[in-house]
C-alpha cells in the first residue's frame, strides 16, 4: 500500500512538472513609432482567450500561455491592429486618418495646342478633402482658384503682334491616389482623374503695332455673331478634362509635379464646338491636416 501511495505521487509530480513544461509566461512592451508607451492596449496571445492590458509604462504580462504559441494580438483605440512575434519588440502604427482636410498651392506653365501659343505663367491654390480608401488608396476632390491662359506673339521685321488670354477659372480636380513605400513615413504618390472647370472672369488684351492696345472680355456675351442675329462670348465658362501628377509625401507633406488637358469650348458662331485644348504643367505643394 506504502508502495502504491507513493508511485502516485510521484505520477501526480510528473504529470505537473509535464504540464508546468508546456506553458510559459510571457512579458513585454508596446510602445508607438516614436517608442513612447501604448497605455490600456490588451494583448491576447494568438489562438487563446488569455489577454492583458498594457500599464502605465506600456508593459503586459500574460501568464500559463501554451509553449507553441508563436504570436500575440495588439489592439488600441486609434492604432492599427498588429500581431507580433513575442520574442520581437512590439510597435504600433496610428490608424491612418479616413477624412483629412488637404491645401495645396503651385505654379503653372499653361499654353493653347490648337494654334500652337507659346506658354504663359500662371498659379493655382485650393482647398479640398481626402477620403482614404484603404492603405494604399485614396480619393481626393478638390476646389482651385486657378489663373491658365496662352499668348500668341508674332514678328516680322518692325510690325509686332501680342495677344494675351488671362481667363481666371474655378477647377475641380477629381483625383485618385495610390501611395508606394520609398521610406519610413516616405511615400511616392501617383495621381489622375477628371478634372472639370468653369470660368469666373477673364481678359484677352492685344497689342499691335500702329494700333491702340485693346481688351476683351473672354466670357461676357457682347459680341454679334456673324452667323445669325445674337451674341456671344468668345468662350464657353464650362471646361473639363483630365489631371495626373507624381509627388513624393512625406508624413503630411508632399511635393508634386502635375498636368492637365482641358477642353475648351468655343461660343463663336454658336456651335459650342470644343475647338481648342489648355495643356498645363504645374508644380505644387500640398499638406494634409
Amino acid at each position: 500500500m506504502k508502495k502504491l501511495i507513493i508511485t502516485m505521487l510521484m505520477t501526480i509530480a510528473g504529470l505537473t512538472t509535464l504540464m508546468a513544461q508546456q506553458t510559459h509566461d510571457i512579458k513585454g512592451v508596446v510602445t508607438d513609432k516614436r517608442n513612447e508607451p501604448i497605455v490600456g492596449a490588451l494583448v491576447t496571445s494568438e489562438g487563446t482567450d488569455i489577454s492583458s492590458i498594457t500599464d502605465i509604462d506600456g508593459k503586459f504580462l500574460l501568464r500559463d500561455v501554451p509553449v507553441d504559441t508563436k504570436k500575440v494580438i495588439v489592439e488600441s483605440i486609434g492604432m492599427e491592429t498588429t500581431d507580433a512575434k513575442i520574442d520581437r519588440p512590439i510597435m504600433m502604427a496610428a490608424r491612418p486618418k479616413r477624412l483629412s482636410l488637404v491645401v495645396e498651392a503651385g505654379m503653372d506653365w499653361s499654353r493653347y495646342t490648337a494654334e500652337g501659343s507659346d506658354s504663359k505663367n500662371g498659379y493655382h491654390f485650393g482647398v479640398g478633402m481626402e477620403v482614404r480608401m484603404s492603405k494604399r488608396w485614396a480619393f481626393r476632390p478638390m476646389v482651385q482658384l486657378a489663373s491658365r491662359g496662352a499668348e500668341y506673339n508674332f514678328t516680322e521685321g518692325s510690325y509686332s503682334y501680342k495677344e494675351t488670354w488671362n481667363p481666371l477659372m474655378l477647377d475641380v480636380p477629381l483625383n485618385f491616389l495610390v501611395r508606394y513605400d520609398l521610406a519610413r513615413n516616405m511615400s511616392l504618390v501617383l495621381s489622375f482623374g477628371p478634372v472639370f472647370s468653369w470660368g469666373l472672369s477673364g481678359k484677352v488684351k492685344v497689342s499691335e503695332t500702329g494700333k491702340e492696345d485693346a481688351e476683351y472680355d473672354i466670357y461676357s456675351k457682347d459680341y454679334e455673331s456673324s452667323w445669325g442675329n445674337y451674341k456671344h462670348a468668345l468662350l464657353h465658362p464650362l471646361g473639363f478634362g483630365m489631371t495626373y501628377g507624381i509627388g513624393v509625401e512625406y508624413k503630411k507633406l508632399m511635393i508634386n509635379v502635375s498636368g492637365k488637358n482641358m477642353g475648351i469650348i468655343a461660343e463663336d458662331e454658336g456651335l459650342g464646338d470644343v475647338k481648342e485644348h489648355n495643356f498645363v504643367l504645374g508644380a505644387s505643394v500640398s499638406y494634409r491636416f
